[in-house]
């Protein structure tokens, strides 16, 4: 399947995240232009136009203050509001490009999220710098910069429950996912969609406990990454990848987590990229510390999971191998 097809199956996967930072960026906009034009909306109003998403997650009473009440600004909070109404219209205009990140080759993955969460953050620096205007606090020389980005590790868990979630587009010799890790908070949802020869496990050095994450190479497979509800991450890898769904909800323990395992036929006895063969050995590695059932007799290997332990002592040694 073409990648941009990839892109756009990925994207839907991530479309109730997108839908929810739309409402609220275009709620704020609404809130804006009223106290520009001496109107406001109510809070009940407010919660109907972000949605049930919104839910939970939302301070709605954050945002009435944009309200009839509060209508009446300084002259001197205009040019800092016009500004931030400048910015999220910004932001709508690009639609659901600002989701979607293209890697040139060679680019570093989590230098580029960082930039690209910035962007999207200055949704949530325009509210900050509409309610310093609008209590008089707003100084140019403090908190202009407010307009350029807002980096992820800025913001509140209130601004991290409606991060939008990124589609990244990458070649397999940059798909070092572990590099993502840092994002992953909040309902933050991630998927990768990786072109060409690409690591086979990669994506096991994100399973935590309360991350759900699914590697596969079936377009088709995204619905549960989309039904979580939080935070969680996937990729769609080309054939011959190792396939594993993480699922917190499964069980108590990581094993128990596991739902699916299909493992590729065969270790990769090349260097991708700068991911070296004992790197790519030690993530089908980490699968087998974390999927396979653990049982001293050594029963294991007749549990489905725990072919992996049988297949990986079949392979040829890697070592020395780089």
């Amino acid at each position: 399947m073409p990648s941009e097809d990839r892109t756009a199956i990925a994207l839907e996967a991530i479309r109730p995240r997108t839908e929810l930072y739309h409402s609220a960026v275009a709620t704020t906009l609404e809130q804006v232009s009223g106290l520009l034009a001496g109107t406001g909306e109510s809070p009940e109003d407010q919660s109907i136009a972000l949605g049930d998403f919104a839910r939970g997650h939302v301070n709605v009473e954050r945002f009435s203050t944009f309200t009839r009440g509060s209508a009446k600004i300084d002259p001197s909070a205009e040019q800092p509001m016009r500004a931030a109404q400048q910015a999220l219209n910004e932001l709508l205009r690009k639609g659901n490009s600002l989701f979607v990140l293209k890697l040139m080759e060679g680019a570093n993955l989590g230098v580029q999220v960082a930039k690209r969460l910035a962007t999207i953050g200055t949704a949530f620096s325009a509210a900050h710098v509409i309610e310093l205007a609008r209590r008089g606090q707003f100084s140019e020389d403090r908190h202009a910069f407010l307009l350029d980005g807002l980096a992820f590790s800025d913001w509140s868990q209130a601004e991290r429950a409606l991060a939008p979630g990124l589609v990244i587009e990458l070649d397999g010799a940059d798909f070092i996912p572990a590099l993502v890790a840092p994002y992953l908070d909040a309902g933050m949802k991630i998927a990768f969609v990786v072109d060409g020869d690409a690591p086979a496990a990669a994506l096991s050095r994100l399973v935590t406990p309360g991350v759900f994450v699914q590697q596969t190479s079936d377009e088709s497979g995204l619905d549960a990454f989309t039904a979580w509800e939080g935070t969680a991450v996937a990729a769609l890898l080309p054939k011959g990848a190792a396939a594993f769904v993480h699922d917190p909800e499964a069980g108590e323990t990581t094993y128990e987590r596991f739902t699916t395992l299909e493992l590729p036929g065969e270790i990769r006895k090349r260097a991708i990229g700068g991911i070296s063969v004992f790197q790519q050995a030690q993530d089908l590695q980490l699968l087998q510390t974390l999927a396979v059932v653990p049982s001293p007799s050594g029963e294991a290997a007749s549990d489905p999971a725990g072919k992996l332990s049988a297949w990986l002592l079949s392979q040829t040694s890697l070592a020395g191998d780089r």
